[in-house]
């Protein structure tokens, strides 16, 4: 070999060497800031690829090389191929989320690509427990080589098919990395005297690496665009709903100023019997206006994220889950006309209404809330009579504040049961619980004040007094025996 070649062999090792370094170090770093797996994924395998290149070093002996190279450990040198060329597909499925284009093949690519690895574990163990690397040699080159090929063509093939900005850094490093390795490959097979084979595989490194960085830092854009745009519609939302609920202030402000004026020339005309309808008027109508105020503060909101919702499936040509959810809204939003045209409901109709309302809020939770009704066999639904939308306002809770702060599992279950013929009903979900979703909202510079609950309350009450119940609520939170709260209940008892 040419001093000029062992020169620029150390040269283009040193530079691929700092860049892995640089490049493992920023991943880690966007990975610990963004929880983005690629980013993870890809840091890994940078760093593994560095351990594996470690044994080109120039400042090496070279006996020492080739003691490592001719002893029984080296199936660890082929093991580390193994995985940082598994990673690098734990990286693409992350970059491109195939996980929401290709199910189905990222779901077999990645239970592959974990056999594999498992199996090349319990291999390299063996062999080197043994003593005879043939055995993983063997299955390195007539096993995990064609193997690995194939993923690579049937990746690159799915890739193409995206229609994603982000397939074309991808499919070029994965290009040029093939072709300088292949090129390396044959070199060494040639042997031609003074040629030096693996600085074309250096090259390939460097400029797969340099695509794939570029990649991500595409990424981060994309990533940092969806906040400030996810941020942007939030406060749109707040915005509008706040000049909702004071225009609706105002409004019954306005009314309110009305009925005390009317109140006051009954009461100065002494009309005993016209007082006292006029009171019952007044009220009824105090307890409509603020469930109308409650209804407009809530459909707004509800309105235009469900409609962006169902628009999002319409982007995506996505026409059969569109029409569905779209029927879905259309009979929603019946329901809840029907209802404000009438001072009560059966327990069946508002179990229905509330099962159509979790269809459409669960578009936003990517189906991920669990919901269940469960109704006793002796509960007459259709004899219970309450408030239409009662339901709503705690579900909204349990939603908002209990369950979109939590991971992992969510569920919401409603319980209806009937003791000595009076119905109970049940809400209970899994959420972070009441004073955690108190700490939470404290800490938000833009705080939205909450009145579900209290109009809930005072409607209830007027239910009860018209209609001579005892109807209640009554609200807690769920603990383990450790005292750790696993969620939150409403109780309500319609006797």
């Amino acid at each position: 070999m040419s001093f000029d070649i062992y020169l620029a062999g150390q040269i283009v090792w040193g530079f691929v060497v700092s860049g892995l370094i640089i490049y493992s170090l920023l991943c880690s770093f966007i990975y610990i800031q963004t929880k983005q797996k690629a980013f993870l994924y890809y840091g890994l395998y940078n760093l593994l690829l560095l351990v594996y290149l470690v044994k080109y070093n120039p400042l090496f002996p070279p006996e020492l090389v080739d003691a490592y190279l001719n002893s029984r450990y080296v199936p660890f040198n082929w093991f580390i191929q193994v995985i940082y060329n598994s990673l690098l597909f734990f990286f693409y499925k992350e970059l491109l989320d195939f996980k929401t284009y290709f199910p189905k093949y990222t779901r077999v690519l990645i239970k592959s690509l974990q056999v594999l690895m498992i199996f090349s574990l319990a291999l390299v163990v063996f062999s080197i427990a043994i003593g005879n690397p043939m055995y993983f040699s063997v299955f390195f080159n007539y096993g995990f080589i064609p193997l690995i090929t194939v993923a690579v063509i049937s990746a690159l093939y799915h890739t193409v098919k995206l229609d994603y900005k982000l397939k074309y850094f991808i499919i070029s490093g994965v290009i040029f990395y093939q072709v300088f390795a292949y090129i390396a490959l044959i070199k060494s097979n040639d042997s031609i005297q003074g040629d030096n084979p693996i600085l074309f595989f250096f090259i390939g490194i460097m400029i797969e690496s340099t695509i794939f960085i570029l990649g991500l830092g595409y990424k981060v854009k994309l990533l940092y665009l969806e906040k400030i745009n996810s941020q942007k519609i939030i406060i749109e939302e707040q915005h509008a709903n706040q000049l909702l609920k004071e225009n609706y202030q105002k409004e019954l402000e306005i009314q309110l100023e009305e009925k005390i004026s009317e109140l006051k020339v009954a009461l100065q005309k002494n009309e005993a019997e016209k007082l006292n309808s006029l009171t019952v008027s007044f009220e009824s109508e105090i307890s409509l206006l603020k469930l109308d105020a409650l209804r407009s503060q809530m459909n707004p909101h509800f309105i235009f994220n469900a409609l962006n919702s169902i628009k999002a499936y319409l982007i995506d040509n996505n026409k059969e889950k569109a029409v569905y959810y779209l029927n879905k809204f259309a009979k929603l939003i019946r329901k809840i006309l029907e209802s404000s045209r009438t001072d009560s409901v059966s327990l069946d109709e508002e179990l229905e209404t509330i099962e159509l309302y979790m269809n459409i809020e669960n578009i936003r939770f990517n189906d991920a809330i669990r919901f269940k009704v469960n109704s006793a066999g002796n509960v007459n639904l259709a004899s219970t009579k309450l408030p239409g939308l009662i339901l709503q306002p705690f579900i909204e809770n349990a939603l908002w504040h209990g369950l979109m702060l939590k991971e992992g599992e969510k569920i919401i279950t409603i319980d209806v049961t009937s003791i000595d013929n009076i119905t109970n009903l049940s809400i209970t979900d899994n959420g972070i619980g009441r004073e955690k979703a108190k700490e939470k909202s404290d800490k938000k510079t833009f705080k939205k004040e909450s009145l579900g609950i209290q109009f809930a309350q005072e409607r209830l009450n007027y239910f009860n007094k018209k209609h001579d119940t005892k109807y209640s609520f009554t609200i807690f939170d769920l603990h383990d025996e450790n005292n750790e709260i696993t969620g939150t209940k409403v109780v309500f008892d319609f006797s």
